[in-house]
């Protein structure tokens, strides 16, 4: 089975330039797009990262606890390239931690454009070559019926096994791309969804969409 990093890594020589996530946050006015070379290019940064400042490496449990959001993504596709293992509840065995908290081991703001993100990562290189990366059990485990191009809007956060199945790897197996909202606005959702050219929906109902977790 494929790991998350072998998708993204197909799916970077197919064409990177397409978009793979697009973020909303709907309190404040904020929208990120991310190709997925720009996303290939986060998650080495950030792979990297984990790797060389706090050791992850196969095994090593890294729990991730954001909100809705593209940091989020990328945080969990670099564990995953890192050989960790994701987890979203507190957890004595963890190597390390990342949330909002100032008590965890990685702190995020979620400034706008990833601003406190990017000073994190600044000093990682561009290009970074896992050695063990994991996660071919959650790629299994998040084979769903998804058409080829699938574009999924999703309200719900990555700390949610449908989240992480619908609104990310399942568009990753199926060259889809994904739409995060943030704070979601009910009202703007089902222009947005026109807009973005959204095929289906999760957390939320939009007239006209299937929603995959109805």
């Amino acid at each position: 089975m494929p790991t998350p990093h072998d998708l993204l890594t197909r799916q970077l020589g197919q064409d990177g330039s397409r978009p793979l996530l697009t973020f909303y946050d709907d309190a404040t006015g904020e929208r990120v797009e991310l190709s997925v070379a720009t996303t290939a290019n986060w998650v080495a940064k950030t792979g990297s990262f984990l790797a060389e400042e706090y050791g992850v490496d196969a095994g090593d449990v890294v729990i991730v606890q954001l909100p809705a959001h593209w940091q989020a993504a990328v945080l969990l596709l670099a564990t995953w390239a890192a050989g960790g293992i994701v987890a979203f509840d507190p957890d004595p065995t963890a190597l390390v931690s990342i949330s909002t908290s100032d008590d965890a081991d990685v702190s995020l703001r979620l400034e706008p454009m990833g601003a406190d993100f990017s000073r994190l990562v600044a000093a990682q290189p561009d290009s970074w070559q896992p050695i063990n990366p994991s996660g071919g059990d959650v790629v299994a485990a998040a084979a769903v019926d998804l058409p080829h191009g699938a574009r999924v809007l999703s309200v719900l956060g990555y700390d949610d096994a449908a989240a992480i199945s619908y609104a990310l790897l399942a568009p990753l197996a199926v060259d889809g791309s994904v739409v995060i909202v943030r704070n979601a606005e009910a009202a703007t959702l089902a222009e947005r969804a026109r807009t973005e050219q959204v095929t289906h929906t999760l957390g939320i109902d939009v007239d006209g969409l299937p929603r995959l977790d109805a």
